[in-house]
This record gives structure tokens, sequence and C-alpha cells, in this order.
């Protein structure tokens, strides 16, 4: 049986390169970029105004003298002429300065009367001028390749005139549950039914991740019904399946997905909750055999697909366990198994405080939902008494 360390880093090393796309600047929020971007030109494009006011030629023009209106600019539409001493033209914010302008005054400092005006408090020479390239110079390296793309980035392309990306792209995560007892949410159950809930919960881990979640359903508990269900999940990039992959009667899936050409990689991690996990690869689709209780579920997605997602999509993968803390209470786990993965409810105090939650249990949802960080911790290193200091990974994201 393979240690989490072990088991995470044949998984890691099974991942493929990611491919890289050319994708519309509007689908790659949250994307990696693939390669740097240069800047196409000049940012600002030209010298424009940064107020409401008016572009005028201070120099050479006596501070007391008015000046005279002879045009407008806006943004989008320019002023054609030229400003010369003892003119003004009103301007609008972001709208181009006028050639022989050097300064715009803002329209509180003046007082007008039809086309004449004077400035009660002049300018200093560009003040109030936004210039050409003052951002951004063209052939700038803009963005490194493996930025990911926030909604900031994405603003900056645009205004660079960028309207595609080079970006890995989400990869697509075919989900299937098994089991002859699950019914959907908002089914009339009968003797010995439950509803399903990997399904969904798979689905918003995925999507939270940022890739795209394929739902293939639920399947009963046969080899040739799993088997259909599996050869169409390995058209995607992972294939994730939820139950049938212990021991038991009815635990089909390993057989279904060998009998589809998939590669066992391993079997069984010793960790808890998730001992039951099976990795699989054919071509470049890796395969994941989940248990069904929904914590295991939950843990074997965040510790073992989540960093393959990561790295599918061009990010890098840390270990997220890096938060000090200090255990609130004393705490006992079994040396059945090496590794644990624990929920605790954390308090800011200076450390931070983690305590462990009661009902470890894997079918308990409630404490799944209470719970606001974990805690990984190797049997042979304690005893845990309270005091002892750990290392906690906050949340789920």
């Amino acid at each position: 049986m393979l240690t989490y360390e072990q088991a995470l880093t044949r998984i890691l090393h099974a991942t493929p390169a990611p491919r890289m796309a050319v994708v519309p600047l509007k689908a790659s929020l949250n994307l990696v970029l693939g390669r740097p971007v240069m800047a196409r030109g000049d940012l600002p494009q030209f010298d424009n105004s940064a107020v409401d006011g008016y572009a005028i030629r201070p120099n050479g023009h006596a501070s007391q003298m008015p000046l005279r209106m002879v045009g407008r600019a806006e943004a989008g539409r320019p002023f054609g002429g030229r400003v010369r001493p003892g003119e003004a033209v009103r301007i609008l914010t972001g709208a181009p300065v006028p050639r022989g302008a050097d300064a715009i005054v803002m329209q509180e400092r003046v007082v007008r009367r039809g086309d004449q005006m004077t400035i009660q408090e002049w300018p200093a020479p560009g003040q109030n001028i936004r210039r050409r390239a003052e951002d951004l110079r063209r052939g700038t390296r803009v963005l490194e390749a493996g930025t990911s793309l926030r909604p900031q980035e994405l603003g900056l392309l645009a205004a660079l005139g960028v309207a595609r990306v080079p970006v890995y792209p989400r990869p697509t995560v075919a989900i299937l549950t098994t089991g002859n007892e699950l019914r959907p949410s908002g089914a009339r159950l009968k003797p010995g039914q439950i509803y399903e809930s990997n399904g969904p919960l798979l689905h918003a881990l995925i999507r939270q991740v940022g890739a795209q979640p394929i739902d293939l359903g639920v399947c009963r508990d046969t080899l040739a019904a799993l088997a259909r269900k599996v050869r169409r999940g390995l058209v995607c990039d992972l294939l994730v399946i939820s139950g049938g992959v212990s021991v038991g009667e009815k635990d089909f899936v390993r057989k279904a997905v060998v009998r589809c050409g998939v590669r066992p990689l391993f079997w069984q991690v010793d960790i808890k909750p998730g001992m039951p996990l099976f990795v699989g690869k054919r071509g470049r689709t890796l395969v994941f055999g989940l248990p069904g209780n929904p914590v295991s579920v939950f843990v074997t997605f965040e510790e073992f697909v989540k960093p393959a997602l990561s790295r599918l999509m061009g990010r890098e993968w840390q270990d997220p366990y890096r938060e000090p803390a200090i255990l609130r209470k004393d705490l006992r786990i079994s040396r059945t198994r090496q590794t644990h993965f624990i929920r605790v409810r954390c308090s800011q105090n200076h450390p931070l405080v983690a305590e462990p939650m009661d009902g470890q249990g894997s079918h308990r949802l409630r404490s799944l939902v209470e719970a606001d960080g974990w805690i990984r911790m190797v049997s042979d290193d304690g005893p845990w008494s309270a005091g002892t200091r750990v290392l906690v990974k906050r949340g789920s994201a």
C-alpha cells in the first residue's frame, strides 16, 4: 500500500503536460497564460486629459488676461486645430490633448462668460495630462507566461487591443457515480435508498478548481453498465468515479476500467479517510476511482484529483498545509492508517488555534460543512496533545 506522499508523487508524475490553446479574451478568466504577452502599442496611445476642463498654452500669456474659446475636444472626437497663446479648447476626460496645448486647467478653476474665460489658478506645464506610453511602451513585456488571469489582467489586455490569448484551457472532467441505492434529489425514496450526493459534490469541486465537469450520471452496479459509462468518460482529460472501488461483491469499478484499456497506477493508499483509492491512465486520460462515502470523496479529490487538475491547467502545485496553529484539545488517531486528515474549526488567536471536530467519520457531512480547516497528521508522529503545533490547510480552495 502506498503512502500519501508516494501516491501524490505518482499522480503528478503521470499527469500529462498541459496543452496550450488560444481562446477569446472573455473566456480566459482564471486560466493560466501559456506564453508571454508583449504590448502591441503604447498605453495610453496618445496624450489625453485626466480631467474635465480646458486645454491651454500658459507659457507667454499674462495670467490676468481672458482666454478665447476656439473649440471642443471629447473622447473619440478630438479637436483638429492648434491651440495658440490666448486660446483655450473645452476638453473632456480622455480626449486627446490638442496640438499646441501643454496643460489642462480644471473647469472648477475657471470663470467663463460666453466664449471668454478667466483662469483663477493657472496650472503648471503638463498638469492634468496623461502622457503617451506613461503606463506601457510598445514592445514592453506585459505579462509573463504562467500568469493567472484575473479580471485586472483581462482589463489590461483589452486596453492593449488583445482579443485572443494563449492559455492552458479548462480540463474536461467526466463524473460517474455508482450504486443501485442512489436516487436523485427530490425523488421519492424506497426502503434502503438514499439521495445521491457525490455527483453534486464533485461537480462543485471541479468547477471551483476551474475545470469543466461533464456529468455521466449514476450507474448501476454491473460490470457491463460500468464499462459502457467508462468508455464515454475516457474521452475527457479526467474521469472521476465515486463508489465501487473496494472489495465488495458489487465493487466492479477496477474491473470495468481495466476492461476499457485503463492501465492501473495503484490501488489503495495508507490514509484515512479515503484508503480504497484507485488511479489509472489510458492515453492522456487519468482515471480516479474514489471511495463512496462523501467525506472520503471530498478528501481524495482535494488531496489527489485537485493537484492533477492544477498541473493540467498550468498551475504550480504547492502543499496547502502551511499555516501554523496549535491544537486546542488532545487528539487520538488510529495507528491502522499512516496519514489522517482531520477536520478542524479554527479561531483567530495569535497563534491560530485549531480545534478537532467531533464526528470525524467519513459519512459525517455536517462536520464537513462546519469545518473551516484541515490538519494532516502522521500516526507515528504522535502523541497529539493540546498545545501541539500543527500545520493547517484553511477552507477547501
